[in-house]
């Protein structure tokens, strides 16, 4: 899926460069053996002939792609890594961390040809213009074991979309989802941001949103190595996609974020003991949904916007918990319920007939 959508976007590079006779940026090497690596030069080739480009180029390559570019191959068909450059800090980037023990698993060369045919059918016929990437998602979650334990869901496009709309972020916002999973939410956000301001953005915004804009934490190694082809895809070269339980004491970040986005884990389990006590300071229960509301309010500066997910119980405390703002009185509901109506939009998906429903709660953006 990855390879082909690099193709894709390669494909339009070399038409704007075509249309503008400006020079492309290009993401494949120029070579024999980096053009062989393109979803559109080995998907109708000989099954015997695409697994050997893909386990012995494709993948290495993606595993050693930086900059938003693949390495190409020597005559002896060794990798020749893409050197650092002086005037990029020599870090590494979200998608080197979490693609570096990445293994190559198809078996042999029918199972791999009968992923490509598959995968080359539906983009044609099945899923124009759908949710390719959360539908994978949707597909791996059913497969994990551990994904009823630790409470994941996807949240659908639209949604995702409505509640972007809802906060409207801006190229100097700082973006996070603690409960990231693919990026949807990220991706959906990045979007809003292209499309309402690509066309007056400054060389300082544009860096910082292919760095510092988007942040993401998950404690799945498979849902972050997807976060990170995900947003590169999206021109978000190196975000801060990291693995971290949001609400234990591994995770000390506060007054950071202008914008959080976020559908959390409402049946995980959490440990009492691994949860962080300035978050057990404002909500007296191990309920997920309340202790991320808390997290929201600590992660967040002042004036900070959030658009959450949430069960219905949760804003109409019948659950028994409740989240209190630090410096109110506990003992005041309506103070606590100030603090929801104050700190979060919340889209509640419930279903109404078989059918899928919305119910917003919106207030205004003042902080």
């Amino acid at each position: 899926m990855f390879i082909r959508s690099l193709d894709e976007k390669e494909l339009e590079n070399e038409e704007f460069a075509n249309m503008t006779g400006d020079t492309a940026d290009l993401i494949f090497p120029q070579s024999e053996i980096g053009q062989a690596m393109r979803w559109s030069k080995f998907k109708d080739s000989d099954a015997r002939e695409q697994f050997n480009i893909i386990s012995k180029y494709a993948f290495p390559a993606i595993k050693k792609m930086k900059y938003g570019k693949l390495p190409d191959f020597d005559e002896k068909g060794e990798l020749i890594e893409i050197p650092d450059r002086e005037d990029r800090v020599q870090i590494q980037t979200a998608f080197s961390r979490y693609m570096d023990n990445a293994v190559f698993v198809i078996p042999n060369p029918q199972v791999l040809q009968k992923i490509i045919t598959g995968l080359e059918d539906l983009y044609e016929h099945d899923i124009a213009d759908l949710d390719m990437h959360g539908d994978l998602y949707e597909y791996m979650l059913g497969k994990l074991s551990t994904a009823g334990q630790n409470g994941q869901f996807r949240t659908p496009k639209h949604i995702r979309e409505m509640m972007v709309e809802l906060v409207a972020p801006t190229p100097d916002d700082v973006i996070c989802d603690p409960a990231c999973g693919t990026a949807g939410f990220l991706v959906s956000a990045a979007e809003y941001i292209r499309s309402h301001y690509e066309n007056t953005m400054t060389e300082e915004q544009w860096e910082n949103f292919s760095n510092k804009t988007f942040t993401g934490y998950d404690t799945d190694h498979t849902m972050l190595r997807i976060s990170a082809m995900n947003l590169m895809l999206h021109s978000i070269t190196n975000p801060d996609i990291d693995y971290k339980d949001s609400v234990s004491k591994q995770n000390n970040v506060s007054g950071k974020f202008t914008v959080c986005l976020a559908n959390p884990p409402f049946k995980g389990t959490v440990d009492e003991e691994s949860i962080h006590e300035n978050l057990r300071g404002v909500t007296n229960t191990k309920k997920t949904e309340l202790l991320f509301l808390a997290l929201f309010l600590r992660l967040m500066q002042k004036g900070g916007h959030c658009a959450c997910i949430v069960p219905d119980g949760a804003v109409r405390f019948k659950q028994g918990a409740q989240v209190y703002p630090q410096g109110t009185d506990r003992k005041s509901s309506a103070q606590s319920r100030y603090f929801h109506a104050q700190r979060c939009f919340q889209a509640l998906c419930r279903s109404f007939n078989g059918g899928a429903g919305v119910r917003q709660d919106r207030c205004r953006r003042n902080g």
